[in-house]
Parts: structure tokens; sequence; C-alpha cells
């Protein structure tokens, strides 16, 4: 009975955190509308770099504003302070870690023929100043808040349920799985790149793991 209900815990927790990951893509897409909309109606263009951007900070505070309501509905373990020296020892190994494996996951696709298309491509030709806002808000918004959400939240109710390395595993591969719309092409390919940011996700997670301080894979994501 023990094993059952064991079993069942670990099913609906599994669940929570997919079902939490589906949320906050739906939430962040209809944010990003809700902000475009009213824009466009007032005659500004969809591909000027402050609609984009902004409407790109709109979709990361609802996924923070979702991942934070069913954070304190939990009762899960959640640290981030300024980090040590130590730390920032870390810091710079989780940044040159994290770039080499994309760096080696890139050439395997490459050699693989599997490198999705980019859905902001175009965008970047056209408008480069969109790709200044983009890193800046990634700095400030985007790595701060995916981290929350994905090693903070998710990887910290997996790992009190299953474990570290089944909590890093299920975090990485709801992180990539979170970037399928970041592809477009091959469906194949599209898959491929996903898991290539589950991959250096891993990265997060792990450092997340050693050190119990959110800050540290939040500063490797953002550089």
């Amino acid at each position: 009975m023990d094993a059952t209900h064991q079993s069942q815990s670990g099913l609906r927790t599994v669940l929570e955190t997919v079902a939490l990951t589906v949320l906050i893509f739906g939430i962040s897409l209809v944010a990003g509308v809700v902000f475009i909309a009213p824009l466009i109606a007032l005659g500004y263009t969809i591909e000027s770099t402050p609609i984009l951007v902004g409407a790109t900070a709109a979709g990361q505070l609802s996924m923070f504003a979702v991942a934070y309501i069913y954070y304190r509905s939990r009762d899960i373990s959640l640290s981030a302070a300024l980090p040590s020296l130590r730390e920032l020892g870390y810091v710079a190994g989780g940044v040159v870690t994290a770039i080499g494996t994309a760096v080696v996951v890139s050439i395997v696709l490459t050699a693989l023929d599997l490198v999705p298309s980019s859905v902001i491509g175009e965008t970047a030709t056209t408008n480069p100043t969109f790709l200044l806002g983009l890193a800046a808000l990634s700095i400030v918004v985007v790595a701060p808040v995916e981290e929350f959400v994905f090693r903070g939240v998710i990887q910290g109710r997996l790992r009190d349920r299953f474990g570290p390395v089944p909590g890093i595993a299920g975090a990485s591969l709801l992180f990539g799985s979170l970037h399928l719309a970041n592809y477009s092409g091959n469906p194949v390919a599209i898959v491929a790149g996903a898991l290539m940011i589950a991959i250096v996700g891993s990265v997060f997670g792990i450092l997340y793991d050693w050190t119990g301080n959110l800050m540290v894979p939040i500063l490797v994501h953002a550089i």
C-alpha cells in the first residue's frame, strides 16, 4: 500500500511539473499577445525592437508570476544570495562548461544535418538592434526568471521527491521543451535543438545542486 501511495505521489509530482511548464508556456504567449495587440492597433509595427523586447519581457514576467504562485503552494527549499569567491569560481567554470557543451553539441548536430532554424533569424537580420535588446533582457529578466522557474522551483520540487539526479534531468528536459518554439523547420531538428538546450540546462542544474545558491546558475545563464 505504501509503495502504491509513493508511486502515485511521484506520478503526481511529475504531472505537476509538466503541467506547470505547459501552463507557463501558454501564459507567456497570452501575455505577449496582450502586450502587442494594443500597440499594433495604435499603428506600431510588430518587428520594432521595443515591441519585440517588451512582448518577451511580458511573457517572462508572467512565467515568473505563475511559478511563484506554485512555489508558494509547495514546500520547496530555495536559496539565492550574492555568490562567495568560491562560488564565483563555479560561475567561471560553469560559463566555460556551458559554452563548450553548446559548441560540441552544435558540431554534432551540424555533422548530422540537424541544425534547426531560429524563429528570430530573419528579424535579427533585418533588425540587428533587436539582438542587443534581447541580450540586455536576457541578463536582467530571462536568466533570473528561467532559473527561478526551472532550477529553483521545478528542479527543487523534483529533487525533493526523487533525488538530485532525476531532479536535474527532469528540470533540464522541461527547460529544453519550453524552447521548442524557438526553432522552425525539420521537426527532428527542432527536437534536437531543444535537446541541446536541455543538455546546457543540465550544467545550470548541476551548478545549483552543488552550490545550493540560485545566483550561480543565474549568472552563468546570463553570461
